[in-house]
């Protein structure tokens, strides 16, 4: 449950910076200390502790509470426990104290929502040879994702960049694309060919093809939810095949020749592909977005890595 708990809280966009002691003897478990907490009611502020206690036959007694109160340290705590907590626990806090207690009951809602909503998956298992292995659908794409890239936007910055720092939330989320791994045939104007590999990501939010650099995590990518495109902004591959030659025609040094001054030059020439030898094999990506919450205004979606917004449907 804690694992569930941790992607609940990114996909919320709720980042823990992790403390040098985390678990207590009482099995109050310090997740970390978040800047910002929607769920806590909180925009800009001090610090929040978020805690969770790991499910267990007894309930928690008024003695492990109240232990638990003169351990914690002074300020702001979220205290998430899949325990009954004892029924007088509010008895024990001080009057300036401001912490939210969620026992079992509020968890379990949290975490219904969160799944009914898809902003936590609920999967089983896999096996190694599972995960590796790629299918394709009816429309040319695979059917999981292999992995995601790291966003070029700094969202903090973005926010204060907008003036929204104080009053948007936001919630991470992955843009379905698609990574082409390309084999073909480059040629010289002289007839000279070249094997070569490639991997280019289709973008079908912003309608592009670029040449791709590598995955930042190709094996296990965060559980986020994953927002498709329709489906008509998806290329068909011959109309892919046929924008290809733009990003992967390169110009060479050709052979040196003599001018009339008798200095030597190095001429380019262009090495193009080779589209009737071109295979393409399609690959699910997450590219990184958020989802922004405006009171009083439409959801909007950010994208990641162009920085581009568009309305959130």
């Amino acid at each position: 449950m804690e694992d569930a708990v941790r992607h609940l809280l990114r996909s919320r966009g709720i980042r823990l910076d992790h403390p040098e002691n985390s678990a207590s003897d009482t099995g109050f478990c310090l997740l970390g200390v978040a800047e910002r907490v929607p769920d806590f009611g909180e925009k800009r502020g001090e610090p929040v502790n978020i805690w969770h206690v790991k499910s267990d036959l007894l309930p928690v007694s008024m003695a492990e509470f109240e232990r638990w109160l003169v351990d914690a340290p002074r300020g702001r705590h979220w205290l998430l426990s899949e325990r009954k907590m004892p029924d007088r626990y509010a008895t024990l806090l001080p009057s300036e104290s401001e912490i939210v207690v969620w026992g079992p009951n509020e968890m379990s809602v949290w975490l219904g929502e969160a799944i009914l909503s898809g902003d936590l998956k609920v999967t089983s298992p896999v096996s190694q040879s599972e995960n590796t292995k790629i299918e394709y659908d009816n429309k040319g794409k695979t059917d999981r994702d292999v992995g995601t890239i790291e966003p070029i936007i700094d969202i903090e910055s973005w926010l204060i960049q907008k003036g929204l720092e104080e009053g948007a939330l936001t919630y991470p989320i992955h843009l379905n694309c698609i990574i082409w791994d390309i084999e073909g045939n480059i040629v010289s104007p002289s007839g000279e060919s070249e094997q070569k590999t490639w991997m280019v990501l289709e973008d079908p939010w912003t309608s592009s093809i670029s040449l791709f650099d590598g995955f930042d995590n190709p094996s296990s990518p965060p559980s986020l939810r994953v927002l498709d495109p329709p489906v008509s902004k998806w290329k068909a591959p011959d109309e892919l095949i046929s924008q290809l030659p733009s990003i992967l025609d390169t110009r060479r040094r050709g052979q040196m020749e003599d001018n009339d001054s008798s200095v030597r030059s190095i001429m380019l020439e262009w090495w193009r592909l080779d589209t009737s030898s071109t295979k393409i094999t399609p690959m699910h990506i997450g590219v990184p977005a958020w989802i922004v919450k405006i009171a009083g205004k439409e959801d909007t979606v950010l994208h990641g890595i162009n920085g581009r917004t568009f309305p959130f449907a």
